[in-house]
């Protein structure tokens, strides 16, 4: 999940904005969004939606349709307008009537789909461990040895299962193709009813990633865990704007000043990351190859070294996280490869069923195709099969004792390399 902080760089699913702070009531509603997203105010669908007046009216549209009038009463003493909802496709018209239309699960429905899906992810998982001698062969390739786990995880639970695997349900006509915004942005918004009694610990389906243009940070494991990772340390910046919500045009400004530095900063430390992997470890060298201000090199190698990115012995550095390079590229595209025969052949035979078992949720009920459901009904399927695959040491299990990053795993990536989210 991703901060709003670093929206204007980062793919992944984000996390909703702090609440309004002149509200009372207890939000009811939890919203993210797949994909890019840089837009902020009245334009940001997460920020409409963090208001619990229209929480509320978008509860009552699951219900049943919403007139005119209702929709100006539901809306009082908020910013927001039904051109707003409108416009960013959360309710559409239907005759004299206004019906919910976007991704909004009930409690029930996330309950019933939590069910159906952790036997679904259990079959996946196994689909994919009956290749576990051709998995474990490919990351022999990879220097670090003590680090191959770590990177299996990566590849298969991160960049295949949750990237590759978004990917490849849209081009088989499962999943909605997530929709182009008029600004550029990529982006499906949806939105869970707080209050389901679910266990989300050891489902890996939520990752983050702020996309370089020479080296990439990425996370990848269960809810709310990746408190040590780039670019999550940054989130906190979204603490720092949330005062200036109720003043869209101010909210939309102080982000993007914060972002600009933390980009730089990211930047920063992908060139130290990727001068370590190539063996410039020492501060000498990187004082003398790397071409970076002192203040700024000193600054991002504290940093780097005080979230376990680097590890220092005899006064040598060498990355404490899998990193990824030009020469890795031909055990990433094996991986990958394998993964999406793997997938392939698994949604071909199980997604009518998946389909057929889920008609009764409420999207469907409103209207809602269930190609816009299906990305979030991968999500649980593909969580549950990485959780499955962790537990049975197919790979790292990030939730094993003792592991730094508990819940989560890091990868540092040479954009060239591998494909990110929504590219």
């Amino acid at each position: 999940m991703l901060a709003p902080a670093l929206l204007a760089a980062a793919w992944g699913q984000t996390k909703p904005p702090t609440e309004p702070p002149d509200e009372g009531d207890k939000p009811l509603l939890q919203t993210a969004v797949t994909g890019q997203i840089t837009e902020s105010g009245l334009d940001d669908p997460q920020y409409v939606l963090s208001f619990v007046p229209v929480q509320r009216l978008m509860l009552a549209a699951v219900e049943h349709p919403q007139t005119q009038q209702g929709i100006y009463t539901a809306l009082q003493g908020t910013p927001v307008s039904l051109d707003d909802l409108l416009r960013l496709n959360l309710l559409r018209q239907d005759g004299g009537r206004y019906r919910l239309n976007y991704l909004l699960l009930t409690v029930q429905d996330q309950e019933t789909m939590y069910q159906l899906c952790e036997r679904f992810g259990q079959s996946l998982g196994k689909a994919f461990l009956s290749h576990k001698a051709e998995f474990e062969q490919i990351p022999k390739g990879y220097a670090n040895t003590s680090m191959r786990p770590q990177l299996l995880f990566d590849l298969v639970a991160g960049a295949a299962l949750n990237w590759v695997g978004l990917d490849l349900t849209t081009e088989l006509g499962y999943r909605i193709k997530t929709p182009h915004h008029p600004n550029g942005d990529v982006y499906l918004v949806h939105s869970k009813e707080r209050g389901a009694k679910l266990d989300s610990e050891g489902l890996y389906l939520d990752s983050e990633t702020a996309p370089g243009s020479s080296m990439s940070f990425s996370t990848f494991g269960d809810r709310d865990s990746r408190l040590l990772g780039l670019p999550d340390v940054f989130d906190g910046v979204d603490a720092a704007t949330g005062n200036w919500q109720t003043l869209p045009e101010v909210y939309g400004a102080l982000p993007s000043e914060y972002i600009t530095y933390i980009l730089v900063a990211l930047d920063d430390a992908g060139i130290l990351m990727n001068a370590v992997a190539h063996g410039i470890d020492t501060d000498e060298a990187l004082t003398n190859k790397v071409l970076i201000p002192k203040d700024r090199r000193e600054a991002a190698i504290r940093l780097l070294t005080a979230i376990g990115y680097l590890n220092v012995s005899d006064r040598r550095y060498s990355a404490g996280v899998p990193v990824l390079v030009e020469k890795d590229k031909p055990l990433v595209d094996q991986t990958l490869q394998l993964s999406r025969t793997i997938m392939t052949d698994w949604l071909r035979k199980n997604y009518p069923a998946m389909q057929r078992d889920m008609t009764s949720l409420s999207p469907m009920q409103n209207g809602v195709p269930f190609s816009l459901a299906f990305s979030e009904v991968w999500h649980y399927t593909f969580g549950f099969a990485t959780k499955w695959l962790a537990e049975t040491e197919f790979y790292a299990n990030p939730r094993a004792k003792g592991n730094r990053y508990e819940g989560y795993m890091p990868l540092v990536w040479a954009s060239s390399v591998l494909k990110g989210p929504g590219r």
